[in-house]
């Protein structure tokens, strides 16, 4: 298990994204039931037939739900992942340190990405294992370099550690 400077706790990362997740499948599973509520209560009663409230909060709803779905997995997979497994390649699980130029990013691969949290001042991002990043770098060793494409052009990822 290759390290670099400043490698956050793992365990303690792993603590603070199962926190951060509750947090959000808490609130989103309320704004989803005021939603449900909104779409099916008598106040979103169509007026006319060019009314589409209802229509538009179910839509939402459904999303809501949707996305409520993802977050259950994640909550799942975080209560069972094991921070003290060891990785030596980029995979699920893994506390990866990137280098683009000379700026060291710290990423958690895991099926659901798009959460941060920040442990002994480093933060550290999910990234989905499906997502163009995670694919780039899957099975990857410290080391190993993969290109991406990004919103400003192609961007060149070292891998520094794998944890």
């Amino acid at each position: 298990m290759a390290h670099a400077p400043d490698t956050p706790d793992k365990a303690r990362v792993v603590d603070a994204l199962r926190q951060t997740v509750d947090a959000a499948l808490a609130a989103l599973a309320k704004m989803t039931e005021d939603t449900r509520e909104e779409a099916t209560g008598t106040e979103s009663r169509a007026e006319s037939q060019y009314d589409t409230r209802a229509t538009e909060a179910s839509y939402l709803a459904a999303g809501q739900g949707r996305r409520l779905l993802g977050l259950r997995a994640l909550a799942g997979w975080l209560s069972q992942l094991d921070p003290g497994a060891p990785h030596t390649a980029v995979g699920p699980g893994a506390l990866v340190c990137l280098s683009r130029g000379a700026r060291p990013d710290w990423v958690l691969m895991a099926p659901e990405g798009g959460h941060t949290v920040t442990v002994d001042g480093v933060a550290v991002r999910l990234v989905s294992v499906r997502s163009p990043t995670g694919e780039a770098l899957e099975l990857l060793e410290p080391g190993d370099e993969a290109e991406i494409d990004t919103p400003g052009g192609a961007a060149l990822l070292r891998i520094e550690a794998v944890c």
